[in-house]
């Protein structure tokens, strides 16, 4: 005679998780200056770009809301900071557990002391006082985009580096490289 055994454990009404292979899983290009003209469509475009890239996970949904905080705030840093003429371009890279951003940016002056400011305060060894500092009195314009991407890099573990363009003229893209930690929802 059998006797029927109860499970160790209840089941589980989520699936297992789906093992999503390494590689590109998007990319999209667009004109600066359509991209500034529609500026009020922008968390449209990092919803859209955070529901593709989410497609294959175990929650899609809570990926979903993770990825798009992210993406919007970079799109928001290249709207404030990009060259009038030129363009955007994305591409979105799985490696392990992180979604790798690669974003070629239109530059003139302005922008390129931006994202070299941004750069150098997102790698210094302490950048939590400095985003404290700045939460804790009013900061001016041209920082509180940094302060964004520094929430991404404080809070979410983000990494941020960048590539010039060759030469003494600022002139062309600049390459921005944003690792996202795609797990960060799950950590304790």
């Amino acid at each position: 005679m059998s006797v029927l055994k109860q499970a160790d454990s209840a089941p589980t009404l989520r699936p297992a998780p789906v093992v999503v292979p390494a590689g590109m899983i998007m990319s999209a290009s667009f004109s600066a200056s359509g991209f500034a003209k529609r500026w009020s469509h922008c968390h449209q475009l990092a919803n859209y770009f955070a529901r593709f890239a989410s497609a294959n996970e175990d929650d899609p949904e809570r990926y979903s809301t993770l990825l798009s905080t992210f993406f919007n705030e970079l799109l928001e840093a290249i709207y404030r900071n990009h060259a009038g003429a030129g363009d955007i371009s994305i591409s979105f890279e799985r490696k392990e557990n992180r979604i790798c951003l690669r974003a070629g940016v239109p530059i003139d002056r302005r922008s390129i002391d931006f994202y070299r400011s941004a750069v150098r305060v997102l790698n210094q060894p302490d950048p939590m006082s400095w985003y404290r500092d700045r939460l804790e009195r009013d900061a001016p314009d041209e920082e509180i985009t940094v302060l964004g991407l520094l929430e991404l890099a404080v809070v979410y573990d983000c990494r941020l580096s960048m590539t010039e363009p060759k030469g003494e003229d600022p002139g062309g893209s600049l390459l921005l490289l944003i690792d996202f930690p795609y797990n960060v929802a799950d950590e304790p």
